[in-house]
């Protein structure tokens, strides 16, 4: 599909037939395909409406969890640069003979704006920069293969598939990650990792690294890692360990000087009286007795 075709559509005018009677039949708006043949009359335009079981989203188990992952660890980091992840939400895209039809991406990348939109459609926003898909095992070949070339025909920049469920539905290890990308006036192509094995998307300015089991988020301008809330917790709570035995080391050190500070006043003055009675011909022996100095000390006073 062309660029071209992702503008509004606007559907060509055709006169209202007539019935006998002379009344104008009233026309109905133009049928979306998720619509079932079998619904002839008031049907619903919405596009959740007739969602069917193998249609409904896997939220659940390890394909959820993944989801919520990648969302906490890149949601502030991409509202600092005013966008958002929009999670299990129907694309509303049309076909070549301008027919409307609906496909829901597990993660779609558009500006930052509150509410979230139910429903992303190209009839009125532009084709969505990235898709991220997580495999399941229903959706496997689907990612993998036919939602390549459809997502591109959408005007789709970057395409991203985690492949990280098993058939048997367990965390496949290592997670491996498939990453399309199109340049303008060029045709899609599969982008491989660097040398350092990381992924490039520079549409979210992030670079992603895949460790066995292990995600690797990394800001591609600073090279900072990304962390999620636990992670972040467990380097606050470092950190303040730190700092606590920092101040334990200063207080410990303070006392310390503070007691050798005032063994060194006592002992001055000691010296002081010493070298008092001594000028006044006071006995060694009896200075020492009375001052608590050694002969040593004594005699370096003299």
């Amino acid at each position: 599909m062309s660029y071209a075709r992702l503008e509004t559509y606007e559907p060509k005018r055709v006169p209202n037939p007539r019935l006998k009677t002379g009344l104008i039949r009233k026309r109905q708006p133009e049928r979306p395909a998720w619509i079932p043949s079998h619904i002839t009359e008031n049907w619903d335009t919405d596009p959740f409406a007739y969602q069917t079981e193998e249609e409904l989203m896997p939220a659940g188990g390890l394909h959820g969890q993944l989801l919520s992952y990648l969302t906490e660890i890149l949601r502030v980091f991409l509202e600092k640069q005013g966008m958002m992840l929009l999670v299990d939400t129907f694309l509303l895209y049309r076909d070549s003979k301008q027919i409307k039809h609906r496909i829901g991406p597990d993660l779609l990348l558009m500006e930052d704006c509150f509410p979230a939109p139910s429903s992303y459609d190209l009839d009125t926003r532009p084709p969505p920069r990235c898709l991220i898909e997580f495999t399941s095992p229903k959706s496997h070949l689907k990612d993998l293969q036919n939602n390549v070339p459809l997502y591109f025909s959408l005007g789709v920049e970057t395409y991203l598939v985690i492949d990280a469920i098993t058939p048997q539905k367990k965390l496949r290890s290592p997670i491996e990650l498939h990453l399309w990308r199109q340049s303008k006036g060029q045709a899609y192509q599969k982008i491989g990792p660097d040398n350092a094995g990381y992924v490039l998307l520079p549409e979210m300015k992030i670079k992603i690294a895949v460790q066995e089991q292990h995600f690797i988020f990394v800001d591609a301008v600073t090279g900072e890692v990304l962390r999620d809330s636990g992670q972040l917790s467990e380097a606050l709570k470092e950190t303040e360990q730190r700092a606590t035995a920092a101040e334990q080391q200063a207080e410990t050190a303070f006392e310390e000087g503070e007691q050798k500070g005032q063994e060194k006043g006592r002992l001055a003055e000691k010296q002081e009286i010493a070298r008092n009675l001594l000028a006044k011909g006071i006995d060694p022996a009896i200075v020492a007795e009375t001052t608590g100095l050694s002969e040593k000390e004594l005699a370096s006073i003299q």
